[in-house]
Formats: structure tokens, sequence, C-alpha cells
């Protein structure tokens, strides 16, 4: 989901954020994850009602009435099912109070309904027990509740600026009740979907799945539209959207392959819209090939693509068919990361949502990366860590799932999209990094996975505990901020990095890799060292005489720079010069022999992502660091005493 209109406000507080962390943010013209300005209503983080769980659903039949000009909803709904405990005795489900149940039928018995409140109840004439499959059929009509519209409203009547009416639906967190008869879990996917939507002839309707019919004749005047699923789908990742739309088709192709799959755009029907923006539609064709490329095929290519044009105020991930209402490509960049991140794999609880809206959000940057380059993907980050260092306490993986404003913030989004970037800078080779995704996306694909889910495949691909990168990023709260000092006496360069944290009643330390950029004139490099204590000093070679300092230049971690400052007394860092320690060979192709340290100084060998791969004890004369077996490349040694001191490695 991509929503705009609440972050033109956290835009401008992030501009003027600019200004104090000397971070430049990217002028987009567009922010998301906001909300559209009001409050959204406290839901409870379980279901409506615990007997909900006693079924598991199968399959799920829409034969609704609609019109383009009014959210008025009748027909029916038909839940077939399962039952999941020893015994079963009603049918609990969910629909708005609003909206009137005129008959309902279990396995084809007419039997009544109790309303309390949104929650319905159907008292079963015989008891079910585990295994049994019923079908329980709802025949409701009435008005949805009155709401802005848009998101989280469930269903929305609007205009656009050339005159189209249009209804669409957004069920997004847990307003399906207000147009069909629910259960509202995502962990209960249906296994498959028919949709039949009649409205008035010449209108159009798109929806999840395959179109399968449109019957113009059976009943005249109207037409019914067929449309089917046969992929597990979530709830909230139901549409439908009506209005007097023209169609628009292309194919997407698969490198390496004979297959394609269908992209079925609803445009505007009006003169100008088609010509005007259907290439940025056109776009979509690349990016499916490209994202099928990186994390494995788009995952519903069976069936279709597609996008239906609404006045939604951003977009929303429908499967197959996404609901949007902007012409911005990145956006559609974010809705289509959702049909892997989301829709193919949705997550197990509320509190894991960021493995959805990090992944959409990330999308933009890899999308930037690919079709515009590698300056612009920088832009991107830049833009999106100035966002995530706007909350200070800001946490990724939820504790309060409670109302729509705290599932969906900045950090879901925005701090969640760096941290993967942060993530993908530590892998070995950024196949690792990919190569995780795929994973991820092939052991859970048409499930739900939970954040210790990713966790366990990302520490198995790149062979690594993970724990402090996910206790730190995804369960800690914040970010680190730095006061960096630094001095050049001849070829040696001295930094001294002091961490302090955004939110220090939750997080004691970072520890994380951080790039400096050395300047000197039009000459610059880029260094990467790994912050592993709040004060920490760093000795690097480099001749050119350097005239500023830069940390985090690629925005690869969210951070907050403080102050950054020459410090001509910064000469030495700490006991390795005071004890005239010698590193030679540097560079090596074997072993580097370090003399002397005081006995007992810990010494370890770290790559560039902070893994330790190495460590040891001085034994106060010389001690040898191995690194026959390593790959060419830059390491840091760290040596701990009385202070922390990283010096760069290199083996040849």
């Amino acid at each position: 989901m991509y929503m705009k209109r609440m972050f033109s406000v956290l835009l401008m507080a992030a501009i003027s954020l600019t200004a104090i962390t000397h971070v430049h943010a990217h002028g987009g013209s567009y922010c998301a994850a906001g909300k559209k300005g009001r409050k959204a209503a406290a839901k409870p983080t379980a279901l409506g009602d615990l007997a909900e769980d006693m079924y598991d659903i199968k399959h799920l039949r829409f034969e609704l009435q609609m019109s383009d000009t009014s959210i008025y909803v009748k027909g029916n709904v038909a839940t077939t099912a399962h039952v999941v405990v020893p015994a079963m005795s009603e049918y609990v489900f969910e629909l708005s109070d609003a909206l009137t149940i005129d008959s309902a039928k279990v396995n084809g018995i007419m039997l009544p309904v109790t309303t309390a409140g949104n929650i319905r109840r159907i008292t079963l004439p015989l008891t079910l027990t585990t295994g049994s499959v019923f079908t329980a059929r709802i025949w409701y009509q009435g008005m949805p509740p009155a709401g802005a519209g848009g998101f989280f409203n469930g269903i929305t009547h609007t205009v656009s600026g050339g005159g189209t009416h249009m209804v669409y639906t957004v069920s997004d967190p847990w307003v399906a009740l207000n147009w069909w008869p629910c259960k509202q879990s995502v962990l209960d996917q249906a296994d498959s979907v028919d949709m039949f939507i009649t409205v008035p002839e010449g209108v159009v309707d798109g929806s999840t799945g395959k179109l399968v019919s449109t019957d113009m004749t059976s009943t005249p005047g109207y037409w019914t539209y067929h449309w089917k699923t046969n992929y597990p789908i979530d709830y909230y990742l139901i549409s439908l959207a009506i209005a007097r739309y023209s169609e628009y088709k292309s194919y997407a192709h698969f490198s390496g392959s004979d297959d394609s799959v269908l992209v079925q755009n609803f445009l505007m029907d009006t003169a100008t819209f088609n010509p005007a923006h259907k290439a940025k539609f056109d776009s979509v064709t690349y990016m499916i090939d490209y994202f099928s490329s990186l994390i494995g095929r788009y995952p519903f290519w069976q069936e279709k693509f597609g996008m239906c044009f609404t006045t939604l105020s951003g977009g929303m991930e429908h499967q197959t068919m996404v609901t949007i209402g902007v012409t911005d490509v990145e956006t559609i960049a974010h809705e289509l990361m959702h049909q892997w991140f989301g829709d193919n794999v949705t997550y197990k609880s509320w509190r894991d949502m960021w493995l959805s809206e990090g992944f959409a959000s990330y999308a933009e940057h890899l999308y930037r990366e690919r079709f515009h380059g590698a300056a612009a993907a920088r832009q991107k980050r830049i833009h999106h860590v100035t966002l995530a260092t706007g909350q200070a306490c800001g946490r990724t993986y939820l504790t309060d799932t409670t109302t729509s404003d705290s599932l969906f913030t900045v950090n879901q989004y925005y701090k969640a999209s760096i941290i993967l970037h942060t993530l993908r800078g530590m892998a070995p080779h950024d196949s690792i990094f990919f190569k995780t995704l795929r994973t991820y996306q092939q052991t859970y694909a048409h499930s739900n996975a939970s954040t210790q889910d990713f966790k366990a495949i990302a520490e198995t691909v790149y062979g690594r505990n993970l724990d402090t990168f996910f206790n730190q990023w995804i369960y800690g709260r914040g970010y680190p901020m730095y006061r960096t000092s630094w001095n050049q006496t001849g070829n040696k360069v001295y930094i001294k990095l002091m961490q302090s944290q955004s939110c220090p009643s939750y997080t004691n330390h970072f520890s994380t890799p951080i790039e400096l950029q050395l300047k000197a004139g039009t000459l610059d490099t880029i260094i990467q060292v790994y912050n592993s204590v709040d004060t920490q000093f760093y000795e690097l070679e480099w001749t050119p005489a350097i005239t500023s300092v830069v940390i985090n230049p690629n925005a690869n971690v969210v951070l907050r720079n403080l102050s950054i400052s020459k410090d001509p007394s910064l000469v030495s860092t700490g006991m390795i010069e005071r004890n005239k320690v010698q590193i030679h060979p540097n560079p090596t192709d074997d072993s580097w022999n370090i003399t002397p340290l005081p006995a007992g100084t810990d010494i370890a060998l770290l790559d560039m992502s902070g893994r330790i791969l190495w460590e040891s004890k001085s034994n106060g004369s010389t001690t040898s660091v191995p690194g026959r077996n390593l790959p060419s490349g830059t390491y840091m040694l760290r040596v701990s005493g009385s202070e922390t001191e990283h010096v760069k490695l290199v083996r040849q």
C-alpha cells in the first residue's frame, strides 16, 4: 500500500530536518506511508470473534449487483470452508451492521442470523466435527458506512476530474466487512475465489484473478463479469473497481523463456488520459521481468498483473489487480513488488508488516537503480533516510497494532527499506542478498511468514548469525547519531566516531558498518569501517590532502549526522601508535604479523560487514593473523584493550 496525503506534512518536517542533519533530501513530488488525515477506529489485534478460527476457508463465491454511481451493494457471498476444531456449533463471520442480511443458508438449509455489532452468528442445526466441509451463503444488501472514502473505508464512490464515476474497494486493514461478509484473518487465505459482478451495460469491473467471461446477454441492460483466481488470497487483497474504463492490455515477457504474463489495465475512458499516461503504465512490463530476474518469477503469472485507475491518493496492492490513483512510476514499482512481498508471501501477524511495506518501498530504489542509475538510487535512499530519522524512537517490528495509524508509519516503509539495503551491503556478494529473497519467496510461496522466518532464511544463506542485526534494526528502536572528527598527517588519516542513540532509553548501541567518504578537492574515496562501540578510533591511509569527510555518503544506513570537524589534536588512534605497533606485510597474500602489543590484548579480524573471521589474544611479541584462505579484499583489524581501534588490512 502506498499512501500519499498525510506525508506532505512529514515531507515538510523532513525538509526542515535536512538543514539540521546535513542530509540532502530528494525533493520528490510524493511521500508514502501516510494516512488521509483522519484517525482510524481502534481494532483488536485478534479476530472480531475467536469462533471464526473454528474453520478454514477453501473457496469464496461473490455474486453482487453494483454500479459505478453508488456504493450500494446487493447480492450474496458463499463461503466454503472446513472445520478445524473437534466441534463447531455455530458459524461466525463479520459484516458491517449498516448492511442488512436478507437470508442465510448453511449447506442449503435456511437459518436465522443473530447480530451483535459487526459480528454475525448462525447456530447450526447439527454440530460439525473436524474436517467437515460446509458452505454458508449470505444474501445481503445496503449502503455501507459513510466515510471519507479511499483508504480505510472499505468501499468508495467518487468522480474523477474528467467526470468519470467510479466505485472501488480498499479493504486493508480491517474494512472488508464494509462490503462483504468475511473473516478478517491474514492467516486464513481462501484457496480460490470466483467473483460474478453485475453492472450497468457499458460499465467495466476490474477484479482479482483472471477474467473468465463477460456475459452481455443474460440480463438486458446489464453486464456480468466473472473473475476467478486459483491462487491462495487474503481477504484484504480481494477487490473490485467499477467505472466506464478503457481496457489496455499488453504482455510482459520473461527473459530466457517463451512464457509471458498478461498485463491488463483499466484506465480512464477519456480522450486525453490514456495517451498522456499509458506509457507510464507500460513500464510495468519491464519491471515485471526485472523483478522476476532478481527474486523469482512473478508469482501470479498464469493469471495476470493489472491496474485499475481510480481517485485513490496512492496505490493498494490487490492481488493481480492493483487499485491506483497516481501515475507515478515508482508507486507502480512499489505496488508491483507487493505481489511478491505481501501477496505471494503474506505476513503472519500485523506486527510483521515491514515484510510487506519495507520490501515494496525498497522496490522504488531497485527500480531507480536499474532504470535510472546509481545516482538516482542514492537520492532515493537519502530521501528515505531523511524520512526515517524523523521518528526518534521508531520501531520496525510493531508492538501496537490496534489502529491503522499505528500500523502504517515511516518505520514500516522507509526505515525498513534502508535496513534491507544495509543487509544487502553486509552480504559478501550481491547475489547472496537476492538469493535470500528468492529462497524466502520459494519457501513461503502462497502462504504466511514471520520476521523470524525471514531471519532464519537470511542466516542460512548468509552463513552467519544475524541476532545483532535484527535485534537492533528490526526489534529495537531508533537509530545511531554521530559526531565525527578527523585529522591527517602525511598519508595517515585518523577518524574518531562518537555514537549516541536517538532513543537511548531503548537502545544502548548500534553495531553497524559505516561508510566514510574522504574528499580532497575533486578527488574522493569511500572507505567502509565497522562501528562497534560508542567512541571508536580508526587509522586509515590516504595520500591526497583531505578537505572534508562525509559520513554515510550513500545513505546505506539509517543514521543522523550531528557534526563533522577536523581536530588537529587527533594524531594517534591510541595504543597502536603508543606501543609503536607494526603490521607487516600489509597488503599480504598470506598473513599479517603484528609486533608488539601488550600481552593479552584482544585481536580480531573482521570483514567489512563486521563479521568476526578470526580472534585471539596477543602474546606480547609477534602475533600472526591468518589471511591465506581469505579472498582478496579489504578487512579490518580490531584491537581492544583500554580502547578499541580498527586498522585497515588488505589481502592481495
